[in-house]
């Protein structure tokens, strides 16, 4: 049997990787959607949606993406230490896709995500997403900026401008978590996958 000594590069890039999941997944959060619909008795039928977001202050202030919550009247966040918080909706821009919670209750132990900027990101640097996707908390996938200032179509026929495209892996409930760069700091919001199917 041979065994392969990793290259001292890829071992760099792996703990990298690590280093910045173990900074920052304690910042990412599960959001559960709860829709009241009723039918025709008028009884409540509740109908649930997840997404990801993030702890962006210690004021339990959580960021996601609009189309998350929209339908939503009720919402859920599980923090990672998996306690469950009742919140509320304080901030939205669907044109931009962007939304704000916030926590109600105990607010002690949040881990506010670390901001970074988007300005001087260069095609080709390693970017880091984390997120839910199918109901699998704190998934994380790895990959470079793709492009820079993207226009993409957004919710209501709205056009959004100077977005970030990826290679990383995002998939359904990895929308609202954060998209980071190499230091694990704040760059982006995971929004849409772009697929022929």
């Amino acid at each position: 049997m041979v065994t392969l000594e990793p290259n001292a590069a890829v071992a760099a890039l792996q703990e990298q990787i690590e280093a910045v999941y173990q900074a920052t997944s304690e910042s990412v959060v599960n959001i559960v959607v709860t829709t009241l619909t009723y039918d025709f008795f008028m009884n409540a039928v509740p109908q649930e949606g997840t997404g990801s977001g993030f702890v962006y202050d210690a004021d339990g202030h959580i960021v996601t993406n609009y189309h998350v919550i929209e339908d939503g009247d009720i919402f859920n966040v599980t923090l990672p230490n998996q306690k469950e918080r009742k919140a509320r909706l304080v901030g939205k821009e669907p044109n931009k896709d962007i939304a704000v919670l916030q926590i109600e209750g105990e607010r002690a132990g949040l881990f506010p995500v670390r901001a970074g900027s988007s300005k001087d990101l260069q095609v080709g640097q390693k970017v880091i997403a984390i997120g839910n996707p199918f109901g699998f908390d704190h998934t994380v996938t790895t990959g470079i900026v793709s492009a820079v200032g993207r226009s993409i179509l957004g919710a209501g026929g709205v056009t959004i401008r100077d977005m970030i495209q990826t290679d990383a892996s995002i998939n359904p409930g990895n929308s609202g978590g954060p998209l980071l760069n190499s230091a694990g700091e704040l760059i982006g919001m995971n929004t849409m996958i772009i697929s022929p199917s």
